[in-house]
């Protein structure tokens, strides 16, 4: 059963949202290390709650390692095809 759209916010959601924008900003920003532990099995649960099976999950050590990662991929699916 769908829930009901929310179109207004109460005060009190309104007061809340600076709080969970500086929250999650900190967190977009963070240079700290993930759990792995805790992303995988976020991930794995999501994946379940769908009803598909669990992806192969990879950690990369940057934004560039992880496009490089993708690359790679591709590339070796497109010669695979030969």
């Amino acid at each position: 059963m769908m829930k009901k759209l929310i179109t207004t916010l109460t005060p009190e959601q309104e007061a809340l949202i600076r709080v969970y924008r500086k929250k999650w900003h900190t967190i977009a920003h963070s240079t700290q290390p993930i759990n792995r532990q805790k992303a995988t099995e976020a991930i794995q649960f999501a994946y379940n709650l769908m009803g598909n099976p669990n992806p192969e999950i990879v950690f990369c050590q940057s934004p560039y390692a992880a496009f490089d990662t993708i690359l790679s991929v591709i590339w070796q699916r497109w010669e695979s095809k030969d």
